[in-house]
């Protein structure tokens, strides 16, 4: 079902720019004005001065100007038509783990196609930013993160591939390599034919290639018509989901309310590590289980939502909690949402959707709640970037 190909990938030269490990960056939606601040500082080729620009008319031309510059300097070559394999490893909760997956050039799908599966709903400003950018760039900054079920992974064991760079970036270490034999790449591509993809990471980025790909009236097999895109299995044993917790400031008494829709009992903190319940909350240091009532009403929610606990937080505790008044607040880090919840503040703990719920969610057409899921950890910016001119 899903078409994809190879891309001529602009990548750094080291001789020139630099180490890539002074180069690479998360990708824009993760990084604090503080944060981009040092990775810039760091080389004067940081591409978070191409990824994250000030969000105006000059700085979208500034992004521009410096991706040109580095081309006509060398510090950016392009390759040859490759897909690039990419290993991640990292650590969470002390456990070292490494995820692998492939970037390549997706073709673009509507969701009503059935091929290219969202999960989540999206923010229209975000989009509104990451147009301009692909306006002025001509360029995918940064891939869409896709799942597959990952039997077209198979096509490529033992494929060999040269070295295409290896960086360091907080700690997490990653390797890259070039797979250009034609044999390779048309069974991958082959082989993906046969599947869905399934949105992880970067809804924001599709839809913005999607409008932009509408907006040039864009043949099927026009550069425009495709994606940089990370595809990883959704049974990779480094596939990781973090829950988005949910930090309450206010709203008390709509909270208060809400929770006449919940059996209460208690938990103790400990009892987090071994399987977070779906939904806790957490005030004044008193930690509390929450589960609906039998009787409690979810008719609101699609059916496919209504076994998830943060669709179940969203509708039943707070939805009356910002009726009444409350700010909300998003956590990925358990540890840090807990210690949150100091002064008058609330922390809802939520449990993360597992990749089979997701599948599920999304097969079903449905979508879920902004700030569900967190894919951790994030697919650098930089290692490899798809230039619209190149193909």
């Amino acid at each position: 079902m899903a078409e994809v190909r190879p891309f001529a990938g602009l990548r750094y030269d080291e001789r020139i720019a630099g180490p890539l490990s002074d180069l690479i960056c998360p990708p824009y939606d993760v990084i604090s004005a503080d944060e981009r601040r040092r990775l810039a500082a760091r080389n004067e080729r940081s591409f978070v001065r191409v990824e994250l620009p000030d969000a105006t008319a000059a700085g979208y031309a500034e992004a521009a100007r410096l991706l040109e510059r580095w081309r006509h300097e060398g510090a950016l070559r392009a390759d040859g038509a490759s897909l690039y394999l990419h290993e991640h490893d990292f650590t969470l909760d002390g456990a070292r783990a490494t995820r692998r997956g492939v970037f390549v050039a997706l073709r673009l799908y509507e969701a009503s196609d059935g091929i290219v599966l969202p999960h989540e709903r999206t923010f229209p400003k975000a989009k509104a930013d990451r147009l301009e950018l692909l306006r002025a760039t001509r360029a995918n900054t940064s891939p869409i993160f896709g799942m597959i079920d990952g039997r077209a992974f198979s096509t490529l064991g033992g494929t060999p591939g040269e070295d295409a760079g290896s960086a360091t970036l907080g700690g997490d270490a990653h390797r890259l390599r070039r797979i250009t034999a034609t044999a390779a790449i048309e069974r991958f591509a082959e082989a993906m034919r046969d599947e869905r993809v399934y949105i992880a990471d970067g809804h924001h980025r599709y839809e913005t290639a999607l409008a932009y790909a509408k907006e040039r009236e864009a043949a099927p097999g026009a550069p425009e018509s495709f994606v940089l895109t990370y595809l990883c299995a959704l049974d990779d044993p480094g596939l990781r989901i973090l829950g988005t917790h949910r930090i309450v400031s206010g709203g008390a008494a709509g909270m208060d309310a809400a929770l006449r829709a919940f059996d209460a009992s208690p938990i103790d903190r400990a009892a987090l590590g071994e399987r977070q319940p779906g939904i806790v909350l957490v005030r004044d240091g008193v930690f509390t289980r929450l589960e609906p009532r039998p009787d409690a009403d979810l008719s609101a929610l699609p059916p496919a939502w209504r076994a998830l606990p943060v669709a179940i937080a969203e509708e039943l505790l707070l939805r009356q909690a910002r009726e009444a008044g409350a700010e909300i607040a998003y956590e990925h880090d358990t540890d840090r949402a807990i210690d949150a919840a100091r002064g008058g503040r609330a922390a809802v703990l939520i449990r993360a959707v597992d990749p089979a719920t997701l599948r599920s969610v999304a097969d079903a057409g449905e979508r879920l709640p902004q700030k569900t899921t967190y894919f951790y950890p994030k697919v650098p910016t930089g290692l490899v970037i798809r230039s619209l001119d190149l193909g």
